[in-house]
């Protein structure tokens, strides 16, 4: 019984998903350019944007690349009163993309996550409006990260990556021109 259902797997994915090999080789792909609004799944949560063209040179039509930018909202961190903190994070991506099908890429680059702590010190001047004085602590690091692009119907594209140095997932919906 589960040779049964191990052979019909091939059958179901391949009537369920385009003939990726086959739609590549026979059609020239159509140059577009897709935007896209993405949620990056980190302890705040970012959001952000890519815009991902597909090349334009007809011998290099499989090929794209994307950029994007997606930021959190400003988290504010429990400190003894009166100081003050709050955390900010934010990523730019950017990589290539490899087109299988008009619908369907894989994409794949690096990013560069940025977590930043700004805080009071707890003193503040004897002045008239005197305010505290704010300090900034920023950490970088660079991670890789992968995923999937698939169009879902004339216009309307859906994603689905991974970021090895958050290690969270990144959702994308949008749509191309």
């Amino acid at each position: 019984m589960t040779r049964f259902y191990l052979l019909m797997l091939p059958a179901f994915l391949g009537g369920c998903l385009p003939n990726v090999a086959a739609s590549a080789e026979h059609d020239r792909l159509k140059p577009e350019i897709a935007l896209l609004v993405d949620y990056v799944d980190t302890t705040t949560g970012m959001w952000g944007l890519t815009i991902a063209p597909r090349h334009f040179d007809p011998e290099y039509s499989d090929w794209g690349y994307y950029i994007g930018y997606s930021k959190g909202d400003e988290t504010a961190i429990e400190v003894p009163k009166p100081a003050e903190s709050y955390l900010k994070e934010y990523m730019w991506r950017f990589g290539v993309s490899y087109s299988f099908s008009q619908d369907f890429s894989l994409y794949g680059g690096a990013t560069a996550y940025t977590y930043e702590t700004n805080y009071t010190n707890n003193i503040s001047p004897r002045d008239v409006d005197g305010k505290p004085i704010w300090e900034r602590s920023r950490d970088r690091n660079w991670g890789a990260e992968v995923g999937l692009r698939y169009d879902l119907f004339k216009g309307v594209v859906i994603g689905a990556g991974y970021d090895t140095y958050t290690q969270a997932a990144i959702f994308s919906i949008g749509f191309t021109m």
